[in-house]
């Protein structure tokens, strides 16, 4: 009887994951600068838009118990959607740095909503496209088709 020849010995397949290009890195820098201006715009005007409101109800005759509850309502309506869509962007470009194809669509959509409620939407848009252009570039196109999750 003669003896098989030994298995050869098979090694697991490993997933070899693409570099992450650098337009992805630079747009992720681009979205991060983004969302920290809309915050310090937002913190810068706090105490203007404080400011304004307290003048306002004031001049109406308000008690001041009343008048701390109006100021406090005004600022969460006008500058509350700022800080909810600053935060929001935050989280989903985590997402989006870790190569996820939805979080680079929600991004462009919160980046319009951010451009929209933003107290300076000069910087913040220019900052939005630059970050949107690098991002939808046929290579991070093929990089986040390679990378469906």
């Amino acid at each position: 009887m003669t003896a098989l020849p030994p298995r050869p010995v098979q090694t697991k397949f490993q997933l070899v994951q693409a570099p992450r290009p650098r337009l992805v890195t630079v747009s992720a820098w681009l979205w991060l600068v983004v969302v920290v201006v809309e915050l310090v715009v937002v913190a810068v005007a706090f105490g203007d838009v404080r400011a304004s409101l307290v003048a306002e109800v004031t001049a109406r005759g308000v008690d001041q118990s009343t008048q701390d509850k109006v100021v406090l309502a005004g600022l969460g309506v006008l500058l509350g959607p700022g800080v909810l869509v600053g935060l929001v962007q935050l989280g989903v470009l985590w997402a989006y740095h870790g190569g996820r194809n939805w979080a680079r669509i929600l991004l462009a959509v919160l980046g319009v909503l951010g451009v929209l409620v933003s107290q300076a939407p000069l910087p913040v848009g220019i900052g939005v496209v630059g970050a949107g252009v690098l991002m939808f570039l046929p290579k991070s196109n093929a990089w986040f088709k390679g990378k469906r999750r």
